[in-house]
């Protein structure tokens, strides 16, 4: 008896000891402190030193005599010349520009005030919503909200997932200048401020949008602003939002006067590094054959048009799912298994910005040829990405990647439910691996309220849950120890998408060039994913896009924006230019399986 409490007192005391490895590691990365670890950032080197140093700590060694792996990346905009917002009806105006406008200037402007800047596509069948119905924004300024009409309405139809998307301020900007606008102003919705009209100054936030530009010129400023110009009208901004909750419809309207608006910035670059660690394989034959096992661990920082939160502009998004609960994951597995003899190579990865389109994976990937040699081959890749939340299921998705994942999978048994998905999404790193052939599992909980918010917080992680993910994932690898490698599935159709942002819309095929030259028009694909539309259409690497349907696409914003207008069986004509030719194409839209 005393042997058996023995035991299971030595189980009690190492299960105590893994949650709280995993709080320790979840509530530090996501700490203010780190400022949401966005790429380029202070607070990303912090978490990349703080990984290193956990690697050193396991014993798990460098990858081609470092710890780091460095790119070059977008890092931030600074601001030249002038930027401002000014008012025939006044003095120049409380401004801030966004780092995702154009360059240029406006003079003299009309404005139009587009309540949350929303307009659903009218193939719609559950929901007709326009704010610029009625109202004519070509070459005008247009004054649109954060959020959505489901602030105050917890009955609006926008509380559905499928909705989330239109509270983007990428959307919004795209959905502007898709209406003709040449400039954009966004205030804070009145209901999101507990103190209104009082509110923090506007805040210049030079990493957000990924270098990205839009084709408008773009800034924020403050209800105080607003509440000026509206006076003469009678009115106010709350008024206005809240006429939109009483009715449930567009409340948009013309604003009196003339407007001047500049924007003046320049694009920086700047180095940053994805953290990397081996574990040498023991067998002579085997230790060629390498298993990746990543996450990413930056996130969006404070936020900017890639938050969700209605009112998250300048607030810290600690990114808590999203993702060091995988960064932990990763941290946690390379601990236990640098205590095993194991066969195979295993190299751990925490990839660096994620988030502003796969580019530490992409670069770990392209970069393999230089390491081949020395490491072997690539067998496999696990992806750990938001496994923080588990509470019905836990996705395992990429299965049909390679027809060997199943038997692999399928003894595995845990008190979590697994569910396992042939299919994978595009919308993180086992994407840049799956491209490669190299055949990849996406572990993940899924998405939720908080997803890409300043709410994603280290209290609301799943602690307990993460000790069982581990021990299913070291039963994946165990699994992968005594089994041949598993072969990447030659029919196998990946499912990209194209864009970053995740969820509800039509999937195309064209995959961007991320970072690309501000002076290209259209979107630079550097190939069209398997069976999809692009490649029925066919586009091939170097093609730019220019046009879907009705939408000119000049950016990836537009690009995302279009396939969220566009849903799933769409028939659009297709344009783009390779070379000095420009070629067209009736496709049909395919459905999106990116969460």
């Amino acid at each position: 008896m005393a042997k058996i409490i023995s035991i299971l007192l030595i189980l009690s005391l190492s299960q105590t000891i893994s949650a709280s490895f995993y709080k320790d590691a979840i509530q530090y990365l996501a700490s203010d402190e780190l400022e949401g670890r966005r790429a380029g950032t202070s607070g990303n080197i912090e978490a990349t030193n703080y990984s290193i140093s956990k690697l050193k700590e396991f014993g798990v060694e460098k990858f081609a005599g470092s710890y780091t792996q460095d790119f070059t990346i977008f890092t931030k905009m600074i601001k030249t010349g002038e930027n401002f917002l000014k008012s025939s009806l006044g003095d120049e105006l409380l401004f801030e520009p966004i780092s995702s406008s154009l360059s240029g200037s406006l003079e003299h402007s009309d404005m139009v005030f587009v309540g949350y800047g929303i307009s659903i596509p009218k193939s719609d069948p559950n929901l007709i919503y326009d704010d610029y119905e009625g109202v004519d924004v070509e070459g005008k300024i247009v004054v649109v909200m954060t959020g959505d009409p489901a602030i105050g309405n917890l009955n609006s139809p926008f509380r559905h997932p499928d909705y989330l998307n239109y509270r983007s301020l990428f959307y919004k900007f795209s959905n502007a200048v898709n209406h003709g606008a040449k400039g954009v102003i966004v205030i804070e919705n009145p209901l999101s401020l507990s103190n209104y009209p009082s509110e923090p100054a506007p805040i210049f936030n030079p990493s957000e949008g990924g270098g990205n530009r839009f084709s408008a010129i773009a800034g924020y400023a403050t209800n105080k602003w607003i509440n000026s110009i509206l006076k003469p009208l009678k009115t106010n901004s709350l008024s206005a939002q809240n006429k939109i909750v009483k009715t449930g419809r567009p409340n948009s309207f013309y604003l009196p006067g003339k407007y001047s608006l500049a924007v003046n910035l320049k694009k920086k670059t700047g180095r940053v590094s994805n953290v990397v660690g081996v574990i040498p394989g023991q067998d002579e034959t085997l230790k060629s054959e390498v298993i990746v096992i990543g996450a990413h661990f930056d996130h969006i920082g404070l936020g900017g048009e890639s938050s969700m939160d209605p009112h998250g502009h300048g607030k810290i998004h600690n990114g808590a799912d999203d993702n060091a609960s995988g960064t932990a994951m990763v941290l946690k597995l390379a601990k236990e298994l640098s205590r095993k003899n194991l066969k195979r190579t295993h190299i751990f990865v925490l990839f660096n910005a994620e988030e502003v389109g796969l580019l530490g994976s992409a670069h770990f990937v392209d970069m393999w040829q230089r390491h081949g040699q020395e490491y072997g081959s690539i067998k496999a890749m696990l992806n750990f990405d938001m496994i923080g939340r588990y509470k019905d299921v836990i996705s395992v998705m990429g299965a049909a990647t390679s027809i060997e994942w199943r038997a692999l999978l399928n003894p595995l048994r845990s008190n979590l439910k697994f569910e396992i998905k042939d299919s994978s999404v595009g919308s993180s790193d086992h994407a840049s691996f799956i491209k490669n052939k190299i055949p990849s599992l996406f572990l993940t909980t899924g998405a939720h309220e908080d997803y890409h918010r300043s709410t994603d917080t280290a209290e609301k992680i799943n602690y307990e849950s993460l000790e069982l993910i581990e021990k299913y994932s070291l039963g994946l690898v165990a699994n992968l120890e005594r089994n041949e490698a598993p072969v990447f599935n030659p029919d196998y159709s990946d499912d990209d998408g194209s864009g970053r942002q995740r969820g509800y819309g039509a999937h195309l095929g064209c995959v961007p060039e991320f970072g690309q030259s501000d002076d290209i028009i259209g979107v630079l694909c550097v190939r069209a994913s398997d069976n999809s539309p692009a490649m029925s259409a066919g586009i091939v690497s170097g093609d730019i896009l220019v046009q879907i349907g009705d939408i000119e696409i000049k950016t990836i914003y537009d690009l995302a924006f279009a396939l969220k207008y566009y849903r799933a069986g769409d028939k659009v004509e297709l344009g783009w230019k390779r070379g000095s030719t420009i070629m067209k194409k009736v496709v049909t839209l395919a459905k999106s399986t990116r969460h």
